[in-house]
């Protein structure tokens, strides 16, 4: 059994500020500090999977500002594949195929727009206000639904704050979640017991690897239409010049996608939506 894990930063035990997660300097304290969050829950999930049956691990380091460097590799459980982008436009993940069997997501964040959430986002803080696939508002936990989906694999566990364990219930039934803190504003929380947290994470983990034959990969029908409402006009002005994007207002674009792996892709030069 190969378990696909995706990791951020935002929803990690221990995370409580933007710095941790943000800081420019690689070798602040704070940000190092972020780093050793990520590494210890990312053990926790791989041992975890281990616990539950996994003959394979493969993880990637998902936080977009650590470039694939937030792991701490020392600390690292050496049990678990490292993998990356395979490639862009369109972007493809590494290791997540038709050979994987589960897909699990740690340190998450609620998307962009929830109250009572902890620097709730979608891809871009402050810039992207509402994200839609079908019509229906997701986050960076759909998106990822969405790619696993098109290889059959189902998302069964997810671990964030209450807000992104909330989501995760509501759009997928039965996934397994591990809240890790709760939030009080866009920029504050209270964090629960790391060392607490991180055991009901190892046994989650291993509880959703036992439920994988109750949990089914999500498929909609194609084509899927991506519905963006950006922050700013000048975004959807960039937007809207690409063939095959819609503009339905000052800020709100869409297009539509014949292969689910292409949720993580932005229309561009080097990449047209299907018309």
């Amino acid at each position: 059994m190969i378990v696909w894990i995706c990791t951020d930063m935002e929803g990690l035990t221990g995370i409580s500020s933007w710095d941790q997660c943000y800081d420019p300097d690689d070798n602040s304290p704070v940000y190092t500090y972020g780093r050793e969050q990520l590494t210890a829950d990312a053990n926790a999930a791989i041992a975890g999977c281990f616990d539950g049956g996994a003959t394979e691990v493969r993880i990637l380091d998902g936080h977009g500002r650590n470039q694939n460097r937030g792991f701490l590799l020392d600390r690292l459980d050496p049990r678990a594949r490292k993998t990356w982008i395979a490639q862009r436009n369109p972007l493809r993940w590494e290791g997540l195929d038709d050979e994987v069997d589960a897909l699990a997501i740690i340190g998450q964040h609620a998307r962009a727009g929830t109250i009572g959430a902890f620097l709730d986002h979608t891809q871009s803080a402050k810039v992207i206000c509402r994200y839609r696939i079908n019509g229906c508002e997701h986050g960076e936990i759909g998106q990822m639904a969405l790619y696993a989906g098109a290889h059959g694999v189902p998302l069964v566990y997810v671990s964030g704050d209450e807000a992104a364990c909330t989501e995760a219930q509501s759009l997928f039934p039965g996934v397994v979640t591990t809240p890790t803190k709760r939030g009080l504003a866009w920029d504050r929380c209270e964090l629960y017991d790391p060392y607490r947290v991180r055991e009901t994470m190892r046994r989650d983990m291993a509880a959703a690897i036992g439920r994988l034959n109750q949990l089914k990969p999500w498929r909609p029908a194609l084509p899927i239409e991506i519905s963006v409402e950006w922050s700013w006009t000048g975004a959807a002005d960039g937007m809207a010049a690409v063939p095959g994007v819609r503009r339905h207002d000052a800020r709100t674009v869409s297009w539509r996608i014949a292969d689910p792996r292409d949720v993580h892709t932005w229309p561009c030069a080097d990449w047209r939506p299907i018309t």
